[in-house]
């Protein structure tokens, strides 16, 4: 099956948020994380779904589209001491200074989400039953 393009929808502190590209859609039952990638005016927002933070930072490394956001290419390794990287579960070593999840250990959402794109209705569905669809 192809994989369809999936964005997300949500309000965060006060702001409505639309169009956030979300990774890893329906791959832990909707339990999704709002991750913010900043260093820049406007911050980079994304969705992934993950059982835990850990779990979302390995989601988005190992992303074709955004995980070059936060590696670090070998060239700029010697301004990481080593006592002072983070690695990804793929071994390489990421920079997670610009990087906020907003979310919650044991909760589903940290807020209302809803995920829009093609099959899908056009107010969005709660990403708990995006795997309830049934386009599959």
């Amino acid at each position: 099956m192809p994989k369809l393009n999936i964005t997300a929808s949500c309000e965060f502190h006060g702001h409505d948020l639309t169009g956030i590209p979300v990774l890893n859609p329906g791959g832990w039952f909707g339990k999704a994380w709002l991750v913010e990638v900043g260093g820049s005016y406007t911050p980079l927002f994304l969705i992934v779904e993950a059982d835990t933070i850990s779990d979302a930072i390995d989601e988005l490394s190992d992303d074709k589209t955004y995980g070059q956001q936060i590696h670090v290419p070998d060239s700029d390794l010697g301004d990481y001491p080593e006592d002072n990287r983070h690695y990804d579960g793929s071994g390489r070593v990421i920079d997670l200074d610009h990087v906020l999840a907003h979310g919650q250990e044991r909760a589903d959402l940290p807020f209302p989400i809803r995920y829009h794109g093609d099959g899908l209705p056009k107010e969005g569905i709660d990403p708990r039953r995006y795997e309830e669809r049934d386009d599959e």
